[in-house]
């Protein structure tokens, strides 16, 4: 006897097939996928009829303890990332000091706190860091790391080529499922351009301006170049543009390995939003232009993973009066991170559902070696799924969230794509956006640069 049976709906297998199907869940695992009406006696059936049955979202690429302490948003933004669908996040570690002094403390935090799984990818920054990439991996199962090439001025160091070098080589000796993800903006062009921007006032486009495309290509191709030498897997985090993506394109021609993250916002909002400057991020929103090259990009597969980049922050505290240049950027997209991504791919593009998500689930779930335990509905895998009703408009309202993030770049707007109800770990965790008291704790995954993945 099953645990627990999905039964009625429309089984998404991501990159592959839309199906009518049923599913049936043993101890925290997928047990069996049937046809209609084939699967056995379950001791509590999910009524799916008119749903569309996801593998719970891997989001890659969030950020917590930015705004807010580790542990509260460990909370909250794992709560709202699950709301949405998303049931795994991979979140990026920054940090001055070396952190295998930290990482018992914020994996016990992921136990207390978290609603999601949650993996750990860790930025290198000092001498130190690049010293203890080795423990990291075999001690606490972090196994993909981030540098810079552009950081954030007065809060995140630039890295040089030397240094970035010197990681792909200590990431690269790990071994072949070890990932350095890099920030690819040419750090030289863009404080240069700064210095061009308005003391007051300004809008998205001089924010764009002031980091511009072309940046992003050469620091594309220069990690890449860099990359090729060393045998590592490189990963270019939230690509933004059209110009980038070209350059990509090249890059992969001749056999290089790379992989490439873009995230919802860049695929859904632009610089001529009418949220205006409370819509800053770095790297920028760019144009509609680049908005459609990056969807071709998506559906061609020169894309591999679609993220949030979440960073929450608060209305009061974006300052966007002292103008664009000091002002702060960060917003909640983890709970619309699934929806918008539907509504505007397959509801207004028109593009199949199953492409649009594979780079939100088995996507990432391969590259950060997750997969087969996350990211799709075959047997064995984690029992995480997201129950997606795609004809029923809902109208944004962050204040409902459990996210503490209180405004959203969507608000007030109606989206398509919603999920129903998401179970996590065999067990129903939310209903229409709502968590279920009662619901299986997060873990923390620990990762393998060789093989599969365990958990501690």
């Amino acid at each position: 006897m099953f645990d627990l049976a999905v039964s009625g709906g429309i089984l998404v297998f991501p990159g592959e097939c839309c199906r009518a199907g049923e599913i049936g869940i043993r101890e925290g695992r997928i047990a069996a996928v049937a046809e209609p009406g084939a699967l056995g006696a379950a001791r509590e059936t999910v009524e799916a009829r008119g749903l569309f049955v996801l593998p719970g979202l891997v989001d890659p690429h969030i950020h917590l303890g930015v705004r807010a302490p580790f542990d509260a948003e460990c909370a909250t933004e794992t709560a709202g990332a699950l709301a949405g669908g998303v049931t795994t996040v991979g979140c990026f570690l920054r940090s001055p000091e070396p952190f295998a002094p930290q990482l018992p403390g914020l994996i016990s935090s992921v136990h207390a706190h978290a609603c999601t799984d949650v993996f750990f990818h860790a930025a290198l920054q000092t001498d130190a860091h690049l010293v203890e990439v080795p423990a990291l991996a075999s001690e606490f199962g972090v196994t993909s790391f981030k540098i810079y090439l552009f950081g954030v001025p007065g809060l995140i160091q630039s890295q040089n080529d030397g240094f970035l070098l010197a990681g792909m080589r200590a990431v690269a000796a790990l071994g072949p499922r070890a990932v350095l993800c890099t920030h690819a903006e040419n750090a030289a062009i863009c404080l240069r351009a700064y210095e061009r921007l308005p003391a007051t006032g300004g809008t998205l486009r001089d924010w764009a301006d002031a980091n511009p495309d072309f940046s992003e290509a050469e620091a594309v191709r220069r990690a890449a170049f860099l990359a090729s030498g060393t045998g590592v897997h490189l990963y270019i985090v939230h690509l933004t543009s059209a110009a980038a993506l070209g350059e990509l394109r090249r890059i992969r021609r001749r056999g290089e390995q790379v992989s490439v993250e873009t995230t919802s916002a860049y695929l859904t909002l632009d610089v001529d939003d009418p949220q205006g400057p409370r819509l800053k991020r770095s790297p920028p929103l760019r144009t509609r232009a680049d908005r459609d090259a990056l969807w071709n990009g998506l559906m061609a597969g020169d894309i591999d993973t679609v993220g949030t980049d979440n960073v929450t922050n608060r209305l009061a505290n974006l300052h966007t009066e002292i103008g664009i240049r000091r002002s702060q950027g960060g917003y909640a997209v983890l709970p619309t991170h699934l929806a918008s991504m539907v509504d505007e791919g397959v509801c207004r593009r028109g593009l199949p559902l199953e492409q649009v998500v594979e780079p939100m689930t088995t996507g990432p779930a391969r590259i950060f070696g997750l997969h087969p335990q996350k990211g799709t509905l075959a047997v064995g895998a984690d029992a995480d799924l997201a129950l997606v009703d795609l004809d029923t408009p809902r109208v944004v309202e962050p204040r409902t969230w459990p996210s503490a993030g209180d405004w959203s770049p969507y608000e007030a707007r109606p989206l398509r794509g919603w999920c129903r109800i998401v179970i996590r770990a065999g067990r129903v965790a939310a209903r229409d956006g709502r968590l279920v008291p009662g619901a299986v704790p997060g873990r923390y995954l620990k990762r393998s640069p060789a093989g599969r993945v365990p958990m501690i």
